[in-house]
C-alpha cells in the first residue's frame, strides 16, 4: 500500500505533465507577462526621475512580487489553486507597500520601524491606508488581499468546509484531506483568475514606473492584454458557473463577465 506521502507526491507530479498538455497557451502568457514585469521594473534600477533621485531601493519589493508570483503559479500547475493563493499572497502585498513607499518615501522609516511603532505601521500600510496614489488599481488590489486574507489565510468556516471531503465507511464516517483540485472547471477559473490578476499587475506596474521615470525610451514593445486574448474563454467559463464567475471576478479582477 502506498503512502500518503508518497501518493501525493507522485500525483503532484503527474499534474504538471497534465497542466502542460491543458494550459500550454496559460503557461506561455505567465511566462511573457512575468518577463514583461522585470522587463518594467528594471528602469528602477538604472534610472531617476526628473528630481534626479534614485528609487532603486524599490527593487526588494519587485523581487518579493516576482518571486511570489511564480512560487505560487507552480501550484497552479499542480492543480493546487488553494496554495497558489496563499503563496503569492506577499507579493501582492508588496506590490501595494511599494506604492506607499512612492507616495511618501518617509514612510519608509515607518515600514523599516514596524516592530517599535507597530501604531504607525498599522496606521499606514493596513487597511484601507494601503491603499495609495502611485500605484494604479492599488484599492483593487486591497480587496483582492483582503479577500485572500479570509478566504485562504484562515480556517474559517468557507476554508475548511471549501476543502472537506466526508465519506460514510459502514458506521464510521472518513474525513479526507484534498491535496489537489478536484473540479476542472473551478481550477480553470483559478488559472484564468491568476492570470489576468498578474496580468493587471503588469500594466499597473508599467503605468507607475512610466509616471515615475517618464516613458520608456526608447518605448518597449507592448504584449497582448490577457484579458482581451482570453475574454470568450472566460465569458463561456461564467456561464457555465457562478461558482466559477466569482473566482474570476473577486480573486483575478476580471470585467464585464455575464
Amino acid at each position: 500500500m502506498m503512502s500518503e506521502n508518497l501518493d501525493c507526491f507522485s500525483t503532484y507530479l503527474k499534474n504538471r505533465e497534465v497542466f502542460l498538455l491543458n494550459f500550454g497557451g496559460d503557461l506561455r502568457a505567465f511566462d511573457l507577462i512575468t518577463k514583461k514585469i522585470a522587463e518594467t521594473w528594471s528602469r528602477i534600477g538604472v534610472e531617476r526621475d526628473a528630481q534626479g533621485e534614485s528609487h532603486a531601493g524599490l527593487l526588494v519589493f519587485v523581487n518579493i512580487l516576482r518571486r511570489h508570483a511564480i512560487l505560487g503559479f507552480q501550484h497552479l500547475v499542480s492543480y493546487q489553486s488553494f496554495a497558489a493563493w496563499f503563496m503569492f499572497r506577499p507579493g501582492l502585498e508588496a506590490l501595494l507597500i511599494l506604492g506607499k513607499l512612492v507616495d511618501n518615501p518617509e514612510n519608509a522609516a515607518t515600514w523599516k520601524d514596524r516592530r517599535h511603532n507597530w501604531k504607525r505601521y498599522a496606521a499606514t500600510f493596513s487597511g484601507p491606508d494601503l491603499v495609495s496614489h502611485s500605484l494604479p488599481s492599488s484599492d483593487r488590489f486591497r480587496t483582492v488581499l483582503t479577500r485572500l486574507n479570509d478566504e485562504f489565510m484562515h480556517p474559517n468556516p468557507d476554508f475548511t468546509y471549501r476543502d472537506t471531503t466526508v465519506k460514510d465507511e459502514g458506521k464510521e464516517v472518513q474525513v479526507e484531506i484534498q491535496f489537489f483540485d478536484r473540479d476542472a472547471v473551478d481550477h480553470e477559473a483559478h488559472v484564468l483568475a491568476y492570470l489576468n490578476l498578474i496580468d493587471v499587475v503588469r500594466q499597473s506596474s508599467s503605468q507607475l514606473v512610466a509616471n515615475l521615470l517618464g516613458p520608456p525610451v526608447p518605448e518597449l514593445p507592448r504584449i497582448p492584454v490577457y484579458a482581451d486574448v482570453y475574454g470568450q474563454r472566460a465569458a463561456n467559463l461564467a456561464q457555465q458557473s457562478p461558482l466559477a464567475r466569482n473566482v474570476m471576478v473577486e480573486l483575478g479582477l476580471w470585467d464585464g463577465l455575464p
